[in-house]
Parts: structure tokens; C-alpha cells; sequence
């Protein structure tokens, strides 16, 4: 399985800077920033994600890095692409482009109206689609280093945004659910997952965003553990976890061992 860490970047810029460089040090395989207006973990006002990104791609040289993911609330296809393509050259093609249909929570920090279920379920479509193609350049707005474009993520959840992952996206991550239990968690994303199969003809990358507010699993509390939660994931179908970093920050006081972390991206379970 490939690993990833996201960071919310709510601290001093210099931690930041350090947790992505440590993360890049473990040997994770990508590094992802949220894209809200409002901190979506907590209550500390955080840095801008497409600012952050950029120049967490200048910090870093070896790490994937990407947005989890780009809200179509406040972002417009033709800025998105534009921005994804200074990104692509600024990580030397290192940039995944994440994207998802957005909350209510976005719509309320943008001071927009509530969307109905189907109506963000359309909007995110036609984004996606305009986008999908923007991200692939012409000569007047410039290429992407990756050809034919930056590898797209689509979080999706409802069985329409899911068949749209499979349609147009390289990467389908989701969290599962909201507050779940360990087993209900992983009967909710292999219940996704089979969505996604049942309506996909080619490879996409199945992945799975771990946070214990949304599944109230504890895989760093011991190496074991966290090898054991992995494996359940694996064999669901999913080729991809990511994580909040550092994970002492995002977990129940208690739950994470000491050197869990470094230990599992060594042995890589």
C-alpha cells in the first residue's frame, strides 16, 4: 500500500514547514494540505491551501504533494488549472489535484446558499469536466510538466459522485462516514469501493482518509495495530491510507505509541 500524510496548517509557518519535511524524511509517498475557508478540525484559523501548497512544493523534493481537496464552493475550473500548472512546475511534477463536492460549511463561509444533495452532485460534474480538460494546457495558458495532465483526485461519497471518480478521476479517496465504529468505518468505504468497481472500466487508485472523528479506529496506539488496520483496508481493495500529521495531534490522548509512526514507514506493513 502506498501512505500519505495530510497536514492542517494551523501552526507557525516554520512547524509546517518542519512536519512536511519530516514526513517527506519517513519516506511517506505524498503530502496533501485541505482546501476550506474555515479550519475543518478544529478552531485555529490555518493558512490558505493552493498558498500553502505552492510553497510546501518549494520546502520539499521528493514527496507527491496535493490538495484533500480543492472545494468547487470557491474555486472556479479556469483559476483551479491555472494555479495546478504553476504548481506542477513549481514541484517539478510532484502535483496531484484534488477536488470534492464541497459542505455546507463551505457554502456558509462563502456566504453562498445551502446547495441541495443533487445540485452540488451536478456542479461538481460539470467542474470536473471542465476541468479535466483545462489541466491538460494549450498554448496560450502553458503545459503541465505530467502529460497528459496532473493525476485528478475526486473525494466522493454518494453513489453518483463515486461513478464520476470512476469515470474521470485517477485517485477516488473517501473517509467512509461520520462517526462510525471501527467496523461500521470499513463496511461503509468497501460499500463506496464497490460502487466505484461496479461502475469503473480502468485503473483508479482507491484511498482511504483516516481521522478518528470520522471512524473511531486507533492504528497508531502500537505497530501491531496500526499493521492490523492496514491489512483490513488492503484486503477491502484499497491500495492507498493517508493520515493527519502528526498524528498525536488528531488522535484521543493515549492512542498513539511512541516512534509508531516512524516504525510503521519503515517496515511499510
Amino acid at each position: 500500500m502506498k501512505f500519505g500524510a495530510v497536514l492542517v496548517p494551523f501552526e507557525p509557518w516554520e512547524q509546517v514547514v518542519r512536519w512536511a519535511r519530516e514526513v517527506e524524511e519517513l519516506g511517506l509517498d505524498s503530502l496533501w494540505v485541505p482546501d476550506h475557508l474555515v479550519n475543518p478540525v478544529g478552531s485555529k484559523p490555518f493558512y490558505e491551501g493552493w498558498t500553502t501548497l505552492a510553497a510546501l512544493a518549494q520546502a520539499t523534493s521528493r514527496i507527491r504533494v496535493g490538495t484533500l481537496v480543492s472545494s468547487i464552493v470557491f474555486r472556479e475550473p479556469r483559476l483551479l488549472a491555472k494555479q495546478a500548472l504553476a504548481v506542477d512546475h513549481l514541484s517539478s511534477g510532484r502535483l496531484e489535484v484534488g477536488v470534492g463536492a464541497g459542505s455546507d460549511e463551505d457554502n456558509e463561509a462563502a456566504g453562498l446558499r445551502p446547495w441541495t444533495p443533487r445540485e452540488r452532485s451536478d456542479r461538481l460534474r460539470s467542474f470536473v469536466e471542465e476541468l479535466d480538460e483545462l489541466l491538460r494546457g494549450d498554448e496560450r495558458r502553458g503545459f503541465p510538466l505530467q502529460r497528459p495532465r496532473p493525476p485528478l483526485t475526486i473525494a466522493a461519497w454518494s453513489p453518483r459522485t463515486i461513478r464520476l471518480a470512476a469515470e474521470r478521476a485517477d485517485r477516488w479517496n473517501t473517509m467512509g462516514g461520520y462517526g462510525l465504529s471501527a467496523d461500521e468505518g470499513l463496511h461503509a468505504a468497501a460499500s463506496q469501493l464497490a460502487v466505484l468497481d461496479a461502475a469503473s472500466h480502468r485503473t483508479v487508485m482507491r484511498s482511504f482518509l483516516y481521522g478518528y472523528r470520522w471512524v473511531a479506529e486507533t492504528p497508531f496506539a502500537s505497530v501491531e495495530a496500526f499493521a492490523a488496520f492496514a491489512e483490513r483496508y488492503r484486503e477491502a481493495g484499497f491500495d492507498e491510507l493517508l493520515f493527519y500529521y502528526p498524528p498525536e495531534r488528531f488522535s484521543p490522548a493515549g492512542t498513539v505509541g511512541d516512534g509508531v509512526l516512524e516504525r510503521v514507514a519503515k517496515e511499510r506493513p
